[in-house]
Parts: C-alpha cells; structure tokens; sequence
C-alpha cells in the first residue's frame, strides 16, 4: 500500500535523523569537556533535547499506523501531536540561546579556538548535507513529523553557527559579530517552529487540508468524463495522510454501473494520490427521471406471467407517486420461435422502461445481467404486491393499446 509504503519511509528518515543526532551530541559533549568551551557545551545539551524530540516524533510515527476497534482509522493524529510538541521544544531552544547570549553570562572562549572551529566547521558540513537531504524527503513525503525534524536541524545550525561566531568574532576582535549572528539564526528558527506548530494545529482542530492538496483531487475528479459535478468536496489531513469524502453527480441512472464506477474512482484517486488513506464517495444522478415500469402478464391481464419472453400482455406504469398512470400493450413476440426475449428488450429500450416487475425466478440470471447493461432495473415481485395497485388511473377496459 502507498501510504503504508511512505509511512515506512518517514519511520526510517527518523531513525537516522536520531542516531546521526545523538552521535554528534556526544561528539559536542565530549569535545566541550576536552576544550573547555561552555557554548559548547551548551550547543551539546541542545542537542540531546534534540534527540529527545525526535524519539518522540519517532514513537508517534510509529504507532499512528495502528488501528483498533477504539480507533477504528488509526492513531495518525499522534505525528501531529509530537510534531506540536516538537515544535514549542525549538521555540525553548530558540529562545534559550538568545537568553544566553543577551541576558546571560555570555560565551567563555574555547582554550583551543581554532581547533574547535575547525571542529565545528565539520559537524555543521554534516548537519547541512543531511538537513537538505531530509527536507526534500519530508517535501515529498509531506509529513509534518519529519517537517518537525527538519525544523530541529535547523535550529541545530544555527547553534553551530552561534558557536562558531562567538569564537571567531573574540578571534577577530568583531564587535558585536555574535549578537547579529543570534538575532539571523534564531529569527530562522521561530519562524520554522511557527510553520510546524500551526500545521500541526490545524490538523489537530480537524481543519481542510491545504489549498494544493484540495484543488489536486478536485482537478482529478472532475476530469473524469463520466463526472457532471463534485459536490461538497471534504479532504482533511492526520499527519501525513488524508481522508477525502465527496459527492459526485454522475449521468448514469443504473445504481449498479453507479456504484461500480465509483469504487472504481475511489481506487483510482488512491493511486493517483498515495497520500489518501481513506475515500468516501456518494453518488447522485444527474436527474430524476419519470419512472417507468413494465408489468409482465399473461393471457388474463390478472395472472402475473411465467416467462419473460412469453408474456401476452405488458402493463406500463409512468409517473409520480400519486399521479401514476398505467397502460396496456400486447407483447408482439410471444408467439415467436426464437429470440423472444431479446426483442422484447429492444421493445423495453424503445419505449423508454426503467424497470420491468416480474414474479420471483422467472427470468434467467444472464438476461437480468443484460437489463443492467441497458440501464433497466428488474424487480421480483407477487401476485399480492400487484393487486394491490389497482387504484391507478387505468385506459377504459377493452382500450388495450398496442405498439
């Protein structure tokens, strides 16, 4: 399955995002004790935080597959609960650094400065190629989780900077040089955790699902040929799935073929769209047409009629509840040798019926088959249900018509 598939990728994207995280925290760590450095060290405990974020991100994404009888759809909604989480954990860091740097004890220089920008200048290459590497991944997975942990590379690179910074501007006797460098990375880092927070928000509130993702099934809908309308269009999203329900008018009045066509559409939008977890369709002709309804008799005009193609009479009843009127016709093949009821059929299609009544098992299943591929419904019924209609307006008895 599509999304099972992608699921599986978000699951392992995280995966490597924490453990290439917690192997350079502990590099940070243990290069702060070697050098001295307390930003460092701080940008080493930032990192664990971090680490701690994406385990719980890692968690979510993992269950939200899960379905039980308590949580029939799955539980999708906990990667935007970890991705919520995720984000208010940058928004701490982000404004810890800047508390740091602005009403803190400021930076203690390293005892080896170039050594450790040097240091610093390779964790940050590391960060950056993989935090470019899973930005595409989480774009094309549209996953808020792995948004999430982009987000926390982010700010990540941003604190190596604020590291780097503070020991090359004390290097260079810069002024102010650290200061510019906060105020730049943790603006980048607020407005990434604002992005994921809201989405995330959104998703939880049950909110529509984003305008690209609405307008894409839209526009695949309604270039269906068979499709007149799309009506009252629903996509929303839980985590990195969506769940559409639609109502689609369809010029076709066989509920059978209706039905068929839109499963069909239903598989076909999943395919299109991997993303969808769940589809609900709702069908609506067209229009109403006047039904009208063949009655199969025999010789009598009384007895309901034993086979199809050599019923005497037909009895066709058009109209409104209420305003239904019938009239009467001779079956003009009943007599004939072959192909009865095929031409009776032809004659069906040319009066416009859209439902024959005949008695129960009178009929064989491969011409019931060929009533639905013409659109004309066949409707079992008895002697009794027949009777009981005759308050219908009728033509005078004797004015049987004929074809």
């Amino acid at each position: 399955m599509a999304t099972a598939s992608a699921l599986a990728q978000t699951r392992r994207w995280l995966l490597i995002s924490t453990l290439l995280n917690a192997v350079l925290a502990m590099f940070k760590l243990a290069w702060g004790l070697f050098s001295g450095s307390t930003v460092v060290l701080a940008d080493a405990i930032h990192s664990f935080t971090d680490v701690l974020g994406a385990l719980l991100v890692y968690g979510a994404v993992r269950f939200s597959t899960r379905h039980s009888r308590r949580f029939p759809l799955g539980m999708y909604k906990l990667e935007d609960m970890a991705a919520l989480l995720g984000g208010l954990a940058v928004l701490f860091a982000g404004y810890e650094i800047l508390r740091s740097v602005f009403f803190g004890s400021g930076v203690t220089n390293a005892s080896v400065p170039f050594a450790t920008l040097g240091f610093m200048a390779l964790v940050l290459w590391v960060q950056a190629v993989f935090y470019l590497r899973e930005k595409r991944a989480a774009a094309c997975l549209n996953s808020p989780g792995l948004n999430s942990d982009v987000v926390n590379w982010l700010g990540d690179m941003g604190a190596g900077l604020v590291v780097m910074a503070g020991i090359g501007g004390h290097l260079l006797d810069i002024p102010y040089a650290q200061e510019v460098a906060v105020i730049v990375i943790a603006a980048m880092i607020f407005y990434g955790a604002y992005e994921v927070i809201r989405d995330s928000l959104f998703s939880l509130l049950d909110a529509s699902a984003t305008s690209n993702d609405r307008e894409e099934i839209q526009r695949y809908l309604s270039s269906h040929p068979a499709l007149e309308e799309v009506r009252d269009l629903y996509v929303r999203s839980a985590g990195s799935v969506l769940f559409v329900r639609a109502t689609l008018v369809l010029d076709i009045q066989s509920f059978n073929k209706a039905h068929q066509l839109v499963d069909d559409i239903a598989e076909q939008l999943k395919q299109k769209i991997p993303r969808i977890e769940e589809v609900t369709l709702h069908y609506e002709p067209v229009h109403q047409r006047c039904k009208r309804t063949a009655t199969l008799f025999e010789a009598d005009r009384k007895t309901l009629a034993h086979h199809f193609g050599k019923a005497r009479y037909i009895r066709l009843e058009e109209g409104s509840a209420g305003d239904r009127t019938q009239s009467w016709y001779s079956n003009p093949f009943s007599e004939g040798e072959h192909g009865r009821a095929m031409k009776l059929i032809a004659w069906l299609l040319r009066n416009r019926v859209n439902e024959v009544r005949l008695l129960p098992g009178k009929i064989p299943d491969t011409l019931v088959e060929i009533l639905e591929t013409v659109e004309i419904d066949y409707r079992p019924v008895t002697e009794s249900v027949v009777l009981t209609q005759n308050g219908l307006n009728r033509t005078p008895e004797g004015g049987m018509q004929r074809e």
